[in-house]
């Protein structure tokens, strides 16, 4: 048994190098864990959101057929997404929205997944689309391609 009243000050550096040393080696064993991943077929339920953006993500996903099972509840899922919604501007001078869109696992809320979407531009802005269903499929054709290359 290691007796710290005894030990002198010559042993203090040694002991702190062997805490040092072990402390990156137990941080590296609890990070193998397998992470959670978005591979197709995956059970996905999407949170109410700002802008009512939820239903343009879940129309778009059906529509642009991307490899998720869409779920009713949270409790059925694997993953959950939400959002982080934020208006950018005045009405008058360069109106627009930014959306940050995460995915988190639904057993431990460690993120996944995250993309980002506005539709603000500072010239001709209003000239492209935008609104909260160019956002959707912004989002949405993000995380098919990711899901797509999970796949793989």
């Amino acid at each position: 048994m290691l007796d710290l009243q005894s030990m002198s000050y010559r042993n203090a550096p040694r002991l702190l190098a062997v805490v040092l040393l072990l402390t990156p080696v137990a941080s590296q064993l609890e990070a193998r864990q397998e992470p959670a991943t978005l591979k197709p077929g995956v059970k996905l339920y999407v949170s109410q959101m700002e802008w009512n953006l939820d239903r343009y993500v879940v129309t778009e996903i059906r529509k642009q057929g991307t490899r998720v099972e869409m779920v009713p509840r949270a409790e059925d899922a694997d993953f959950v997404m939400s959002s982080l919604y934020q208006k950018l501007g005045s009405h008058l001078i360069s109106p627009g929205h930014y959306i940050q869109v995460k995915i988190v696992a639904a057993d431990g809320g460690k993120e996944v997944w995250s993309a980002q979407a506005s539709d603000f531009a500072l010239f001709f802005g209003r000239l492209r689309p935008h609104g909260p269903r160019r956002a959707a499929q912004t989002i949405v054709k993000k995380l098919g391609k990711d899901i797509a290359s999970a796949g793989r």
